[in-house]
């Protein structure tokens, strides 16, 4: 049995990337070392081990004799995350309708049936969780490590629009259920255009709800 220690910085990474993915640490707040340091119950030098984590995360930037302060959001970012990550899905997806053996797509269709249940529960929390979970498994069909770990290195900003959709729209969860059942379809098939073609589809939907939701908020900002 293999056992991964998991450092405490990067304990503290994930949780304070948990909190900026679900909007608790809002776009562009600074984040105050010792008062963060203090409320976490951890020392300066582990939240700053973090908050470097975080840094390599793309969800905090950290400026000298300034501190970290939690990356905005703005709708260039946003485009050019969704036109690049999700080429790199397209492909991912192709491969995975190509390379498929044996017993390989179990997992995926466990992720899609525990998605439906989700979805009953109303539970949107845990099914965006739920997701990433699974993409490691999504990940090795790609039988590259460059396109895994490209993937991986922007996953958590992925994660963070990928939020802010299903809270603004919550028929994002039907889509979201409608193509990857589709998606699903397509890769046992071993139709790898039409598996693309899904992938893209969700991208390019869900990229209009974080578009629109940052418009609306821009508005409400504006108003107030």
């Amino acid at each position: 049995m293999s056992l991964k220690a998991v450092s405490l910085s990067d304990q503290i990474a994930d949780h304070l990337s948990e909190m900026i993915i679900q909007g608790t640490l809002a776009p562009g707040e600074k984040l105050h070392e010792v008062e963060l340091a203090k409320r976490l119950d951890v020392s300066t030098n582990s939240l700053r081990e973090a908050l470097r984590v975080l840094e390599a995360r793309h969800l905090v930037v950290i400026q000298p004799r300034r501190g970290a302060r939690v990356c905005d959001i703005t709708e260039t970012q946003v485009v050019e995350l969704y036109d690049f990550l999700f080429m790199l899905f397209a492909q991912l997806a192709e491969r995975t309708a190509n390379n498929w053996q044996g017993g390989e797509l179990d997992r995926l269709m466990q992720m899609l049936s525990m998605l439906v249940q989700a979805h009953q529960n109303q539970d949107m929390a845990g099914a965006h969780q739920m997701v990433f979970s699974f993409l490691p498994d999504f990940l090795s069909f790609g039988r590259n490590s460059y396109l895994s770990r490209t993937i991986q290195d922007l996953t958590p900003l992925l994660q963070r629009y990928s939020y802010m959709a299903l809270v603004e729209e919550t028929t994002e969860f039907d889509v979201t259920l409608r193509i990857f059942g589709q998606l699903l379809t397509s890769v046992q098939q071993r139709d790898g255009a039409a598996a693309a073609a899904c992938i893209r589809e969700y991208g390019v939907n869900q990229a209009n709800i974080v578009l629109r939701a940052l418009r609306q908020r821009r508005a409400a900002s504006a108003v107030s």
